[in-house]
């Protein structure tokens, strides 16, 4: 018998040390919500409380003497009590889950479960001069008494109550939180519904010692969540900041003239010379983290470059400079040597290269490249301005990414992702006084398209737009431009007349397959000096067109 006391003491003891270890890793946990955090504290703390009691009650039982009997009554006092208590801190905690602003005081059965658990405490305390609940005997032997049920049917009611809440306000909570709080519910009347046959072991403490190691686990779970969602959030919020900075720094680098390609090459002069090295570049990692790029380089005189033999170089050859980088650590190779057995040997070898320094290129914790200088003869064991340096780098080379973000953003049109007339223009104007040979253009304008606008609305006439564009972008891809509401222009060169004739076929294809009607105006030249004439007379012959069509359907226009 002292066994098995002592077996359910130590299981008790262990479960109790569960709920100490979680309610103090909920204590130090200052990301949680305040509130929530407060009663799933004291749940683990009072529960962990429970526990403790009633491990010792199985230790004192039968324990002789003055201390047995003081043991065994304050003891089992206290389990009792404290069910009840736990109970409650349950509760507020399913409603501060299912509520906000305490809503859940004006409604009666929240209400109710409040006052249920006052009852339950109430009647443990009278229980005691009663032995209502339980009795021991000579030997300080715990026996259930008459009024046991009703210490069970008092929790039992208010987690009844607290289920019809949960599974009424289901959607407010998410489903880990949700299965964690009905294993506090489930658990325990199932635990009480074997205890009313098999009595010996606390079963319903064990169950709601073991809710609360789900409730943990789920809690936590749940502010990771929300931790990635505040992140997100924050991520978002950076996105749009830097758009707005990207497009300040834009416009101030296309104002200032500054080309950041001869920029960068210039600051690698600079490093070289530092250094005196034979050459200095930057690579970047490209296709996913697979693959090497030369982006810069600059050389000393005399030495011969290598830039153009070093694209597309599998990044496993560097596998020992990338793991000093995962790192955050400078790469040195003091002698060729070092190397030797690794993928990179052979090709430093071939360069001449017998001493090399590098450092990392991050962007955001990524690395994304690395910079490096060969054959450093002078200040090779400080890298310090290559690490100072870098952040320059990733800068000017953001910027450029940047530069062509929005030069493109600025040449398409937002609704069909087609060149806008910006980049109609800015090609017109580079045609300027060229001779251009076997040249081809259409103009395109769409048919019924304010008549769709008056009577199926805007939407139905952006649609019918985007349809159009679709198809000239999958028959001329990169030399169609909208240049208005409903007008296309195609200038297509180099190009024979049949296969430009042929396009326009085909063109004709993709538009009855999306039932796009269009009026279109086709002039091939084998040779012109002025596209803008050869642009106006397509527009005529596509006004031609438009005449027809209109006559056609029985309209003026």
């Amino acid at each position: 018998m002292f066994r098995s006391q002592q077996g359910q003491a130590e299981l008790l003891f262990c479960v109790c040390l569960f709920c100490i270890v979680m309610a103090l890793c909920m204590y130090l946990n200052n990301n949680f919500d305040s509130k929530k955090r407060k009663w799933l504290l004291l749940m683990q703390l009072f529960t962990a409380l429970l526990l403790f009691n009633d491990a010792l009650a199985y230790i004192f039982r039968g324990y002789p003497g003055e201390v047995g009997y003081f043991m065994v009554h304050i003891s089992n006092f206290m389990v009792f009590a404290l069910s009840d208590v736990v109970m409650f801190f349950f509760h507020v905690y399913v409603c501060s889950y299912l509520f906000v602003n305490e809503e859940w005081r004006n409604i009666h059965r929240a209400k109710m479960v409040s006052y249920i658990c006052a009852t339950g405490v109430v009647l443990v305390i009278l229980s005691q001069f009663t032995n209502f609940y339980y009795y021991f005997d000579a030997d300080n032997f715990y026996h259930r008494n008459t009024g046991y049920m009703i210490s069970l049917l008092i929790p039992v009611a208010a987690m009844l109550i607290d289920l019809s809440l949960l599974l009424q306000f289901r959607k407010n909570i998410r489903t880990k939180i949700f299965i964690s709080m009905l294993s506090y519910i489930v658990l325990p009347l199932v635990a009480a519904a074997i205890q009313i046959f098999w009595y010996g072991v606390s079963l319903i403490n064990l169950s709601i010692g073991i809710a609360m190691i789900f409730m943990y686990i789920a809690s936590m779970s749940e502010q990771n969540q929300e931790m990635y969602q505040l992140l997100k959030k924050k991520t978002e919020i950076e996105e749009r900041l830097s758009i707005s900075v990207t497009l300040n720094q834009c416009v101030k680098a296309l104002s200032s003239d500054v080309d950041i390609d001869v920029a960068v090459d210039n600051l690698l002069g600079v490093i070289n010379g530092y250094f005196n090295g034979d050459r200095s570049y930057i690579f970047e990692i490209i296709e996913d983290g697979k693959v090497l790029q030369n982006t810069y380089e600059y050389v000393r005189e005399g030495v011969s470059a290598q830039i153009e033999n070093l694209q597309a170089v599998p990044i496993d050859v560097i596998s020992l400079w990338m793991e000093c980088f995962e790192k955050d650590e400078v790469y040195f190779m003091s002698n060729i040597e070092q190397e030797n057995g690794s993928e990179s040997y052979d090709m430093l070898q071939e360069q001449q290269v017998d001493r090399l320094l590098a450092v990392p290129l991050k962007k955001k914790n990524k690395i994304v490249g690395f910079m490096g200088v060969d054959n450093p003869r002078k200040h090779y064991d400080d890298p310090t301005l290559l690490s100072s340096i870098q952040y320059f780098i990733i800068n000017s080379m953001e910027r450029k990414e940047r530069q062509q973000q929005l030069e493109d953003l600025s040449y398409r049109d937002m609704l069909t992702g087609l060149y806008n007339r910006n980049k109609y223009i800015r090609v017109v104007e580079s045609y300027d006084g060229k001779r251009l040979h076997n040249i081809g253009v259409a103009y395109i304008d769409l048919n019924g398209l304010k008549k769709m606008n008056d009577v199926y609305g805007h939407e139905a006439g952006d649609d019918l737009i985007c349809r159009a564009a679709s198809a000239i972008a999958a028959v001329f891809p990169g030399s169609a431009f909208r240049v208005g509401g409903d007008e296309f222009v195609v200038a297509q060169a180099e190009i024979s007349e049949a296969a430009f004739l042929k396009q326009i076929d085909r063109l004709h294809k993709e538009m009855e397959n999306r039932q796009v009607s269009v009026s279109i105006g086709v002039l091939w030249k084998e040779e012109q000096n002025n596209v803008i004439g050869m642009l106006k007379q397509a527009d005529n012959i596509m006004y031609d067109a438009k005449r027809k069509y209109h006559l056609m359907q029985g309209e003026t226009r």
